[in-house]
């Protein structure tokens, strides 16, 4: 006969070693790449220091001059909280009975949780991943000098008067005169916001909506974008270590203009130069810019390879490095990333939440329903910000042959 106890069993035996190899290697290719440089924590925070400087520790001389010295070497010390990543399900109690008397009947109902479960935790570490330690919200497309409207899909659980900053991809933000607050909701499932200004709207494709930053103490996982924050990086102030910055090339014009080949190939060219020929080895990108450069180089009779991604995502490559795209990156940008320089550090892996006794399956107060949670103490970190670039600020809705 199938029991509680039988089903945390299961859980902790059978369910869990699968259910951290999904997350953790078939989540994104970006994930799986890092996932051999996890560290270890023995503590509440993550820590690490970005070593630069000390290009004179090695140099020739003279058979009885003085070694080279390393004393112009500097390190920025990174110390940033773990942070708490869960995952929860429930199963009621009927269900449990209903399958009790039938193994297979229980493996299904237990395999149908994880799944969603897995779905779930996959969708919310890959918005994270992108990220920069605040809530993302959600985006929106539609936006004039009046206002923007945002998906039903973002605010099917926000009450009415919610307050959220609005930014563009580049991190300019929008609503300088203090938090933009819901005011309306109308038909097809939309809601109004504050106006903004008009300044602006022809440039950005997308406008990015996060908790208020006086509200929001950054309880998600630093994610890509926490290496490109502008005026800090990982609770440093970048002003006090410009030798630590990534390199970003941002489109300032008030144009629409579109990435393309050429321009592509000149950041490349430049972030090369800037991080010593220490190589990129994957791009992070949306669909439309994806789009855009597969348009341009098809049209410009360039063979375009296709690439398998590691954790067997598919891409193409651009420049000889794999492309990947996801609709969660940050709209009318590139990443080019070196993954050797990113860790997750963490004080565990994805594990079971337990109670004093052990128990996983917990029945919750009043209800005939036990709930479980995965849990995990992790944040990923950059140790090398300055071989990392961003190309951002360019409009995607459209794509323009390179020369045009």
């Amino acid at each position: 006969m199938i029991t509680i106890n039988t089903a945390e069993s299961a859980l902790k035996n059978i369910y869990l070693e699968t259910v951290t190899n999904d997350l953790n290697t078939k989540t994104n290719p970006f994930l799986t790449m890092i996932a051999a440089n996890t560290k270890t924590v023995a503590g509440k925070d993550a820590k690490a220091s970005v070593r630069f400087g000390g290009e004179d520790a090695v140099a020739a001389g003279t058979e009885d001059g003085p070694l080279p010295s390393s004393v112009n070497a500097r390190q920025a010390d990174i110390e940033v909280p773990l942070k708490n990543l869960y995952g929860s399900f429930q199963i009621t109690d009927k269900a449990i009975k209903a399958a009790q008397n039938s193994p297979g009947a229980f493996a299904s109902l237990l395999g149908g949780e994880m799944t969603n479960l897995v779905s779930t935790a996959q969708n919310n570490m890959n918005r994270m991943l992108y990220g920069n330690g605040r809530q993302l919200i959600g985006f929106t497309t539609q936006f004039n000098h009046n206002g923007l409207t945002l998906d039903r899909r973002f605010w099917d659980r926000l009450p009415q008067h919610s307050e959220f900053d609005a930014f563009t991809a580049a991190g300019e933000q929008l609503n300088t005169n203090g938090p933009l607050r819901i005011t309306t909701a109308v038909g097809g499932g939309m809601r109004v916001f504050a106006t903004l200004g008009s300044g602006w709207m022809t440039k950005h494709d997308r406008v990015y909506l996060y908790t208020p930053a006086a509200v929001d103490p950054r309880l998600e996982m630093n994610g890509i974008d926490s290496v490109f924050t502008r005026g800090e990086m990982y609770n440093l102030k970048t002003s006090e270590y410009p030798e630590i910055l990534p390199f970003v090339m941002e489109d300032t014009t008030s144009s629409l203009n579109i990435m393309n080949e050429d321009t592509v190939i000149d950041f490349f060219d430049q972030l090369e130069e800037r991080a010593n020929g220490q190589a990129t080895d994957i791009i992070m990108t949306t669909p439309m810019v994806r789009k855009a450069l597969f348009e341009n180089l098809r049209d410009t009779r360039n063979n375009i390879d296709v690439a398998e991604l590691a954790g067997g995502f598919r891409g193409f490559t651009f420049n000889g490095v794999p492309l990947y795209a996801d609709n969660r990156a940050m709209g009318g940008s590139l990443y080019a990333l070196n993954s050797g320089s990113f860790a997750m550090h963490q004080l565990c892996d994805w594990t079971w939440l337990e109670g004093e006794d052990g128990s996983i399956l917990r029945p919750q107060n009043g209800k005939p329903v036990y709930s479980a949670s995965l849990v995990k103490y992790a944040d990923l970190v950059c140790e090398k910000p300055f071989l990392q670039g961003k190309l951002t600020g360019f409009h995607t809705n459209a794509w323009r042959v390179a020369g045009v």
